[in-house]
This record gives C-alpha cells, sequence and structure tokens, in this order.
C-alpha cells in the first residue's frame, strides 16, 4: 500500500508539474518608442539584440536590419536570423540587430506611398517617412543600440513599394535593400516609371538589392502570357515584371542585385521564403569558407599559419564587403582557441589567441587566454607576463590567484 500511495504521489507532482503553466516568458526583443518631430507622432518599434557577454568580452557592434510592418515579420526575422547566425554556431549570416517599424493607426498608407492618389485616402506621405528614418529613427538606433555601420530594409507589398522608394531616391541611407512583391502599380506606376529613368542615370555602387515576388496572375497563366496581358488583374505582377526588366538592362549602373519568383507562394505567403532568400543573398559571403561537411578551423591538412592567412584574407575581403572593419567574433576565436588548447595543439590554441589579440587589444581576456595557452605547454615565464599584462587591463581575483602560483612555483 505504501508503494502504491508513493507512485500516486509521484504521479500526481509529474502531472501538476506538467500541468503548470511556465512562468518565464520567451523574449524576442524589447518594446522601444521614439516621438518623431516628423511625423508629429510617437513611433513604436520592436528591436531584436543579440545577446553578448562584456564581463570578458569586447562590446561588439552589429549590422542593423529595419523591417515595415513588423507586426507581421518581426518575430519570423528574429527566429529566421538567430537560427543562421547564433545556433549550433552557425555564421550563415551575421548577427543582427533587427528594429521593426509598427504603423500608426490609420497612417500606413500615408507612410508607405511616395505620392499621392486619388484612389487612396491620405496617400503620399513617404517622403516624410523617408526623413523620419535617416534624420531621427537611424540617429535614434545608433545612439541607443552596439550598431555597426551597415543597414538593411526589408518591405513588403506597399512596403516593397518604400523600399523601391529609398533605393532610387534616398539610395545612401541603407546598404542593402530588400522588396518583397512590391505594389509598383500604385498610382498609374508612378515610381514604376520613374525606376526606368532612375536606373539609367544613377550609380549604386556597394548597394544590393533583392526583389522577390509572388505568383498573383490567374489560374493557367504563366509569366511569359502574363506580359501580354491587360487584365487589371495582372496588374501587380506585370508592374514588377517590368521593374525586373529595368533592372537587368542596366548593367553599368553597378547595383548588385537578384530576384526570384515563387510560383508556389501568394501575395500573403511569399514574405517568409523571399526574406530567407534575400538575407543568404545580401551576406552570401559571411560564413567562413569550407570545403568540409565541418568547421574548417579543424581540418587537419592545414596548420596554424595557413589557418591565420585564411581567417585574415576572409576578414579582409568582408571588410571590404561591408564598408568597415568586419573583425573575427572574440567569443568565436576564444572558444576554439580553448578547443585547441584542450587536444593539446597549442600552435593552433595560440594563433587563435593571437587573433583576438590583434584585434581587441584593450580587452583582459585576450592575454588571459594567452597565459593560459603558455601555463598549459609549461612556459610559466610567459605565463606570467600575459597574466601580469591581463590584471594591467582589468583586476579579477582568478587571474591574480593564477599568476601567484606561477610566481610561487618559479
Amino acid at each position: 500500500m505504501k508503494k502504491l500511495i508513493l507512485i500516486l504521489i509521484h504521479l500526481t507532482i509529474a502531472y501538476l508539474l506538467k500541468a503548470q503553466p511556465l512562468q518565464q516568458p520567451i523574449v524576442l526583443g524589447r518594446v522601444d518608442t521614439i516621438y518623431s518631430n516628423i511625423l508629429k507622432e510617437k513611433r513604436p518599434l520592436w528591436v531584436y539584440t543579440p545577446g553578448y557577454d562584456t564581463n570578458y568580452f569586447s562590446k561588439p557592434e552589429f549590422p542593423v536590419l529595419y523591417v515595415l510592418d513588423a507586426d507581421d515579420h518581426f518575430m519570423s526575422l528574429v527566429t529566421m536570423i538567430k537560427e543562421l547566425s547564433a545556433t549550433a554556431g552557425n555564421t550563415v549570416l551575421p548577427q543582427m540587430i533587427i528594429v521593426g517599424i509598427l504603423n500608426t493607426s490609420g497612417h500606413r498608407t500615408r507612410d508607405l506611398t511616395p505620392t499621392s492618389s486619388a484612389m487612396y485616402k491620405s496617400s503620399g506621405g513617404g517622403e516624410n517617412f523617408a526623413a523620419f528614418m535617416e534624420k531621427e529613427l537611424i540617429p535614434y538606433i545608433d545612439k541607443a543600440y552596439p550598431t555597426a555601420p551597415y543597414r538593411t530594409m526589408i518591405g513588403h507589398s506597399l512596403g516593397g513599394l518604400t523600399v523601391i522608394h529609398l533605393l532610387l531616391k534616398h539610395t545612401h541611407v541603407f546598404n542593402a535593400y530588400v522588396a518583397i512583391d512590391p505594389s509598383m502599380f500604385y498610382d498609374n506606376d508612378n515610381l514604376l516609371k520613374q525606376a526606368t529613368i532612375i536606373l539609367k542615370q544613377k550609380n549604386f555602387g556597394g548597394k544590393k538589392l533583392f526583389l522577390g515576388f509572388a505568383n498573383t496572375m490567374n489560374a493557367g497563366m504563366d509569366t511569359i502570357q502574363v506580359k501580354k496581358d491587360t487584365a487589371e488583374i495582372s496588374h501587380h505582377i506585370r508592374s514588377i515584371m517590368k521593374l525586373a526588366d529595368d533592372l537587368s538592362v542596366n548593367k553599368t549602373n553597378n547595383l548588385q542585385w537578384a530576384k526570384k519568383y515563387y510560383p508556389d507562394d501568394d501575395h500573403n505567403s511569399v514574405s517568409f521564403n523571399a526574406e530567407y532568400d534575400a538575407l543568404r543573398f545580401i551576406f552570401k559571403n559571411n560564413r567562413f569558407p569550407r570545403n568540409q561537411p565541418y568547421n574548417q578551423y579543424f581540418d587537419k591538412q592545414y596548420n596554424a599559419v595557413q589557418l591565420r592567412q585564411m581567417i585574415d584574407t576572409h576578414y579582409k575581403m568582408m571588410s571590404a564587403e561591408m564598408g568597415y572593419t568586419v573583425r573575427p567574433p572574440e567569443p568565436e576565436m576564444n572558444g576554439i582557441g580553448y578547443a585547441f588548447l584542450q587536444q593539446k595543439d597549442y600552435e593552433k590554441a595560440a594563433m587563435f589567441f593571437q587573433v583576438n589579440i590583434d584585434n581587441y587589444p584593450k580587452n583582459f581576456n585576450v592575454y588571459d587566454s594567452m597565459g593560459d595557452c603558455f601555463l598549459a605547454r609549461g612556459d610559466k615565464a610567459n605565463a606570467e607576463k600575459y597574466f601580469k599584462k591581463a590584471l594591467s587591463i582589468k583586476y579579477t581575483k582568478e587571474i591574480m590567484d593564477k599568476l601567484d602560483k606561477v610566481q610561487a612555483e618559479k
């Protein structure tokens, strides 16, 4: 009987524990606001910032992704980018700050249309919205968050129209532009007609554009037939295809661009796939080169000198592409260094620790790590030197204890 009672108690506790709602929320970002003097209103924002540890590592800087209609796209972008930039060591994408711009009541059409149309009440506020982003929102984000000077803009539908407007008229504001099923038909193709001219005349050097569009044709029609169609229902896709044609023929304006048609998606379902493909296109060179199904840093065919050359070459290339100094991620280099230290591959461990010393010379931890490497090799003189250097930047009891032990054993 006692055993039966005990079993019942255990089952009851297990059931109650299972039935309890989770007390800790899953946090994807924070709610922020900014008052716009240009728009004369408060603007709500959703902001995601990657986690980072400043107890041991230098404060990082992250590229920034801005997305319109945040209530539709913010959460999926956060999870997608976290998966491809951090989960299981992924570096397909860089870690990014994501700024979701929410619409204010009744003002979506106002903000996301560059010209006024009689068919759309309160339209035509696109220039004011562009000024808000350039002169108020971006400076605020740069001041409040650890940003790097690389910005991407994503928009869908009228948001996609806004992205093309920004690319054509405010080219300098963002580095990369993602227009998903943009409403290029708006206001009798007004912006589309301007695009035909501007794409011939302007230099878009250093800028990237991804254009994704959905299957919004009548059943049975294909992308060749639709170009000859005159029905109003196909105006949307025809206007996007005309933009793609204009982009294709202007090969000397230095715009790096790609397009993709999604035959199995409609206007409302296309965003997720297009966002994924767009980010893979924009940051296609971010991941460290690999010719093995595992991390190339651990490929035994490369010695420490060769690996260092590969690291320097890759990040020099990324710096040129991004337009600012892109440094090897300090936590990643540190972790790989300790992995080699555990394997007693002291040469490679020291190389990775030296990468951090060269790139983050003001941080105490880079010298502490190198001290650990020399200590493991039995080189107490150099271990002492690096522990002292670490302590000259920041005192920690842990490093002090290691230094005391080294000095006592000399």
